[in-house]
């Protein structure tokens, strides 16, 4: 039996199934095994993939009383796994079984991630709630009896009168009147205590009465009995259509839905749109037209006679808001789910009210979604979830049906399903950025921080602006300095976003006479940016199709299935995906959930030191790795662009220069990794199996998976071959985007959603700000200042590149990310040319350290990985011995590589 035909996992994608295969469990059980007893902790839940289980309990006499016998698909244990109450029945293999088994820990986490299993279960519990407890009601014969009495003595005109009220839920007076031929309804009440004792008057309308509900139960059964139920169905279409006739529109639909018909009262509400806007009521025409409509049955005569008078006598009813989610509530899901418009509005009444059957109709729903709703109406269901999880407090899950809303299928045949898996992984990212902005935040996120930033931005920018020029600069070299440290105290403390501050900085290069327009957004006309904006777009189309994870999986596959197989494996498959795509962030986002996939499988616990080594183990080689290839990171081309040094520098070369940097990190940080979590707890073999079987649930490849791994490799190839072309590497990006373009992978919305523009944004400033500072003199002004302070350091490189080790390490306290990148290479970029570094070396030694993890806060990509699987994979105990392992193969590669570097010619003498 495959996974996917398993009913509990029934609406997850293909890929979503083959992540959760990976943390399954499969047990084999011999005929007569126990797989538990009744007492047994309820631990977890199992479903039976081929063989028989048979359930029993046990007899006082200690004899087995067989309850029921399991085949292939069906589910046992959940009950005490939801309940945590002990095993129920004993549960015996009736032949040569096998199961999936799910921990109690597992199940927790399913249920988290994939709302369509909790649903499931919601479902599931109302069916066992229905099916094994009996329904206790009170006794009523003495009532029935009393009420049929008093009901026998009635005159035939009030008889009437009270068996149509009690059809109904309510009804006014004169209807009751006409439909009776009672004379005055108010002279019966008065003349019978015991009849008034029975009724209800509704406090705002006069006319109105209720038959009180035990009396109502006993009335409405003599009604039937007399008159038929199709006769209650005529009645109720009657009042409803006098109601609608006499400007009640209100009344109408609540008598359709307490009478169950749905039919009528959904096409009501379809052809009359004004009775579902919320605080608008229609004209009584429109409404008994609409009625009319949906109904097309004749009234009876004293329905018609009580329209006529109360039309002609009474003012229409007061404007009201209808009660959607009162009157949708019975309704069968299918017929409700037949009406989108009117599904929407049901589910929008229920979020006003706070009617927690909204959102489980809601769940019910994206079951269908895609084979129910159009797309736009699927996006307005998941928007929708988005609200009533943010008010519910779930934000994270908010989060989630947000960025699905924003998620639009492609062209492709499958496109609707990878549509959402996109979107589901867009959102968890999404998430987990948000999480690592909140925990990066040097100064936290307060109101006083944010106004202590703002008061020393707006002093640095007037004290530079306003005092005598210094160290050979000019006005606009200290107006420059004054801004760019305005921009670093923003960047800090994060008032607004960094591409906005980013933006203010060009605006006020211009604004303050630093530099002309052309000069202050140059770096937006620049090829690395083009090349910037082409590989992202790469990057999207590869987040598209999943190939990371297949190509993740395959990579696995060829390893030992033990750990230390495993742990090799995460090593050369981090280091294979290195170069596809330009993200730290989205590879390591996707290494450290497999890891924890791998770990659950064989069995380590959350946070162990088995499950911390492999997964700590994938953060550094799928996301630390990124400066030793070109296209490891936008980054890269961001700093050696800032630094001068994109010319003569290819794809190849980079590779050639960083490669035994590589091996002497990689062998480093392997070692490393490998004793610190040495002592780790003992686990199990994965299953050969289980990687097989989520490649078979991923499926054959995709004709976008196809066009992007072609784009991927022929980019990198051209890359590569860059010395025998001469094509620049943007145009050669330009050719893998316009491939990915025109044959559909990218379309206009992965163009929108796929691309960080903000980052483009703060890219386009940070390229234009090397040339503001060379333009106006800081770039000299501060090679000077600093050369005859660190004379001693410019002497030797393998010192000189140690202090700038140190000193990014030192930054990154305080600034991190690309902005402590954008400071470090201008700062120490002309101290590098004079002490005869060629500008590739020292940006790849600040790539290297500017993003350690001593404290969390100082790695986003870091706090990416923890979030990643949110916090349960390693402890931020474990991640400081893994930094202090990662800042000591910093140093040791730096300095080992300085004779390699020498004899490539990239550290020459000083110039």
């Amino acid at each position: 039996m495959n996974i996917a035909d398993i009913a509990l996992f029934k609406g997850l994608s293909n890929v979503d199934l083959a992540k959760v295969l990976g943390r399954l469990e499969r047990r084999t059980l011999r005929a007569d095994e126990t797989l538990f007893r009744a007492g047994d902790p309820g631990d977890g839940m199992y479903v039976v993939l081929r063989g028989q289980i048979a359930l029993y309990v046990e007899t006082e006499e200690g004899a087995r009383r067989a309850l029921t016998v399991l085949h292939e698909g069906d589910m046992l244990g959940e009950m005490a796994l939801l309940t945590g109450e002990p095993r129920s029945a004993t549960a015996v293999a009736a032949a040569e079984t096998e199961l999936f088994e799910l921990g109690e820990e597992t199940f927790r986490q399913l249920i988290e991630e994939h709302a369509v299993l909790s649903a499931y279960f919601i479902r599931l519990l109302s069916g066992r709630l229905t099916q094994t407890n009996a329904r206790l009601t009170e006794t009523r014969e003495a009532e029935t009896a009393r009420v049929r009495q008093q009901a026998s003595q009635w005159p035939a005109e009030v008889a009437n009168a009270m068996f149509a009220a009690a059809a109904l839920s309510f009804a006014d007076k004169p209807l009751l009147e006409q439909l009776s031929g009672l004379g005055s309804f108010d002279a019966a009440l008065a003349a019978d205590a015991d009849l008034r004792a029975m009724i209800r008057q509704d406090p705002d309308r006069a006319a109105r009465i209720a038959v009180m509900p035990a009396v109502r139960a006993v009335l409405k059964e003599m009604y039937v009995e007399r008159h038929g139920h199709g006769a209650r169905a005529q009645l109720t279409h009657d009042a409803a259509q006098y109601y609608a006739a006499t400007g009640d529109p209100a009344a109408a639909a609540a008598l359709l839905a307490d009478g169950g018909a749905w039919a009528e009262l959904l096409a009501l509400l379809e052809a009359a749109p004004a009775l579902r806007a919320a605080g608008a009521s229609p004209s009584a025409a429109e409404a008994a037209a609409a009625l009319e409509a949906a109904t097309r049955q004749p009234l009876s005569r004293g329905a018609a006679g009580a329209i006529a008078q109360r039309t002609s006598a009474t003012a229409p009813a007061p404007r009201q808001d209808l009660p959607l989610a009162d009157l949708l509530a019975r309704c069968p899901d299918e017929l409700l789910f037949d009406h989108p418009g009117l599904f929407a509005a049901y589910l929008e009444d229920c979020l006003a009210r706070g009617r927690e059957e909204g959102y489980v109709r809601f769940e019910t729903a994206l079951e269908t979604a895609s084979e129910r709703f159009e797309p736009v109406q699927t996006a307005a269901l998941y928007a929708w979830g988005a609200e009533w999880c943010r008010q519910a407090g779930r934000s994270h899950k908010a989060l989630e049906y947000m960025r699905l809303a924003e998620s639009l299928p492609g062209t492709e045949p499958d496109s609707t399903e990878q549509g959402l898996r996109l979107a589901r992984e867009k959102l968890r990212d999404e998430r987990n950025k948000r999480l690592v902005e909140q925990a990066g935040a040097l100064l936290g996120g307060g109101r006083l921080a944010w106004l202590a930033g703002i008061v020393l931005a707006l002093s640095g920018l007037l004290y530079f602006h306003f005092a005598d020029p210094f160290a050979g600069l000019t006005r606009q070299g200290m107006d420059f300095i004054g801004i760019g440290i305005a921009a670093v105290v923003m960047w800090i403390v994060r008032v607004v976003p960094d591409y906005l501050v980013a933006l203010f900085m060009a605006m006020l290069w211009v604004a303050g006479g630093v530099v002309e327009p052309s000069v202050a957004l140059s770096g937006f006309a620049s090829p690395s940016w083009l090349y910037m904006l082409f590989i992202l777009a790469l990057g999207a189309a590869i987040t598209k199709s999943g190939l990371l994870y297949r190509f993740s999986l395959l990579a696995l596959k060829l390893f030992p299935a033990s750990y230390r197989g495993q742990f090799w494996g995460i090593i050369a498959s981090g280091a294979l995906l290195n170069p596809l795509i330009p993200s730290s962030s989205a590879k390591v986002g996707l290494g450290v959930p497999i890891a924890r996939t791998l770990s659950e499988a064989m069995g380590f616990a959350d946070r162990s030191r088995g499950m911390a080594g492999l997964s700590l183990t994938a953060m550094v080689f799928y996301g630390f790795t990124a400066p030793f290839v070109l296209t490891g990171s936008y980054t890269n081309v961001m700093a050696l662009g800032m630094a001068g040094g994109t010319k003569g520098v290819s794809w190849f070369q980079w590779l050639i220069y960083a490669l035994p940097a590589f091996l002497v990190f990689g062998g480093a940080m392997a070692g490393y990794m490998a004793w610190t979590f040495r002592r780790r707890e003992p686990g199990r073999p994965i299953r050969r199996e289980v990687l097989d079987d989520q490649l078979k649930l991923i499926g054959r490849w995709t004709r976008s998976e196809r066009v992007t791994a072609a784009a991927a490799l022929g980019s990198i190839a051209l890359l590569v071959l860059q010395p025998l072309h001469g094509l620049d590497y943007a145009w050669v990006m330009l050719l893998g985007f316009a491939a990915l373009v025109v044959f559909g992978v990218l379309d206009g919305q992965a163009l929108k959603t796929g691309i960080d523009w903000p980052f483009l944004l703060f890219i386009g400033v940070a390229f234009s700000f090397a040339e503001v500072a060379e333009r106006v003199g800081v770039v000299d002004a501060m090679s000077d200042v600093l050369g005859a302070r660190m004379a001693s350091f410019s002497g030797s490189p393998t010192l000189f590149l140690v202090s700038v080790v140190l000193l990014s390490f030192l930054v990154t306290l305080i600034v991190r990310d690309d902005a402590a990148v954008i400071l470090l290479v201008v700062s120490t970029a002309g101290l590098a040319a004079h002490a005869g570094i060629h500008p590739w070396v020292l940006v790849f030694v600040i790539l290297l350290s500017t993003d350690p993890f001593f404290f969390a806060y100082q790695s986003p990509t870091y706090l990416t990985g923890y979030y990643s699987a949110e916090g349960r994979s390693f402890t931020h105990r474990q991640g400081q011995l893994t930094a202090l392992g990662y800042g000591l193969a910093v140093l040791l590669l730096t300095v080992a590589c300085v004779p390699y570097w020498k004899w490539l010619g990239l550290i020459g003498h000083a110039g």
